[in-house]
Formats: structure tokens, sequence, C-alpha cells
């Protein structure tokens, strides 16, 4: 059965934040949700070179759309945030980082789908 945006932030938002893993998994799990929420409205070239998720945020960030704008500034904080998560071990995420995580995802996907 295939997911969707909303499986991604389900689990998260499934997670207790008690421990660090878990607010590392609910902070990367809210990205994916928002960055695939990104990916049904917006179509990024994705044959040009360089990463796809930095072309989708660096497009939205030009749009002349303010909305986009919005959006561009709220899934560059949630990847930086995920960077970190995944990859920065050393560096602490707490639960105040999974709280805005989800936050900023719902955010998101309200912008994006109205409810």
């Amino acid at each position: 059965m295939p997911v969707n945006e909303n499986d991604f932030l389900d689990f998260a938002k499934s997670l207790t934040n008690d421990s660090e893993i878990n607010c590392r998994n609910i902070v990367s799990r809210s990205y994916y949700s928002a960055y695939h929420a990104c990916l049904i409205t917006y179509k990024p070239d994705f044959n040009e070179d360089g990463g796809v998720h930095k072309k989708l945020i660096d497009s939205l960030s030009v749009s002349p759309n303010s909305k986009d704008r919005a959006i561009s500034y709220i899934l560059k904080q949630l990847r930086s945030l995920r960077v970190i998560s995944d990859y920065h071990l050393a560096v602490s995420v707490s639960s105040k980082d999974s709280d805005m995580a989800i936050n900023q995802t719902e955010t998101l996907h309200k912008k994006l789908f109205g409810s």
C-alpha cells in the first residue's frame, strides 16, 4: 500500500518525544511530510545538477508569490533541522525541536491545502 505525505506526519505525531532518538525521528518524518506535500503542488526541474531538496526550496524562495516564499522559509527551516537530526549526532535534538517540526509541518500543510 503506498504512503502519502500525511502518513509521514501521522507517524511523527505517534512518537513520544521522551527520548532524543524519537525527537530525531519526529523531526525527520515531519520534514519528509512537508517535502512530499510540496511535491504535490510544485513541480521543480529535477533534471538540473544539484540536490532536489535544495532546488525545491530555492525555486520557492524566488517566487513572486508570497505564499510560496513563506513555504520556502518553513521548508528550509525544517530541512536544516532534519540535517542536524539525521547527520549531526553530537548536536542535541530536543522535544522543543520536535514540537516545532510538527507545528511547522502542520502550518505548511495548511498553507498548501487550506486545512
